[in-house]
């Protein structure tokens, strides 16, 4: 398997979101050309279930880069705590560092970059994590909009009921 990473918009409302769109449903071309495929996203949903760990999302990938894990710390933005899946595709629910947050608000990181496993032919088998990034390579409606009529992608209170991702998801339906 090979390793990709690709970005996407966060809200242009500064507040890190509670929910993110990792990756859109079925086939897609980044920015920079690279193409991939989600044709099952349940698989990499039972994926991370079996791992059974969070996901990390770091800063500019440096989890993804041996040469900066040897260097030093790499600390963490937030973890990715379960993933769920709808018509547009892969969400994360993310529980974001006090400091990641902060740099969201100050608009110092204003893209999500999530980075995967595929196989030769594109096709998404395992999501790896994410990191903020500068640079969006995804076109993610959710996320990467630059129109101001772009759909939240957190509506309020959506995890204050019983319903949980699967309430979150159908209210993004």
């Amino acid at each position: 398997m090979m390793l990709a990473i690709c970005d996407a918009a966060l809200p242009k409302d500064g507040e890190a979101p509670e929910w993110v769109h990792l990756l859109p449903n079925g086939h897609m071309t980044a920015r920079d050309g690279r193409q991939f495929d989600l044709g099952d996203p349940a698989a990499v949903i039972l994926a991370f279930e079996t791992h059974g760990a969070d996901l990390p999302i770091d800063y500019e990938h440096q989890v993804d880069r041996p040469e900066a894990t040897l260097k030093g710390p790499v600390p963490a933005a937030g973890w990715i705590k379960a993933l769920a899946a709808n018509a547009s595709g892969l969400w994360g629910q993310v529980e974001w560092t006090a400091t990641a947050r902060d740099l969201i608000r100050r608009k110092e990181y204003r893209y999500l970059s999530p980075s995967f496993l595929h196989n030769m032919a594109g096709q998404i088998m395992k999501l790896k994590g994410a990191g903020l990034v500068h640079r969006p390579a995804l076109h993610l409606k959710a996320l990467a909009s630059e129109e101001d009529t772009m759909p939240p992608n957190t509506p309020p209170n959506a995890l204050e009921t019983d319903q949980g991702a699967e309430g979150f998801l159908q209210r993004l339906a």
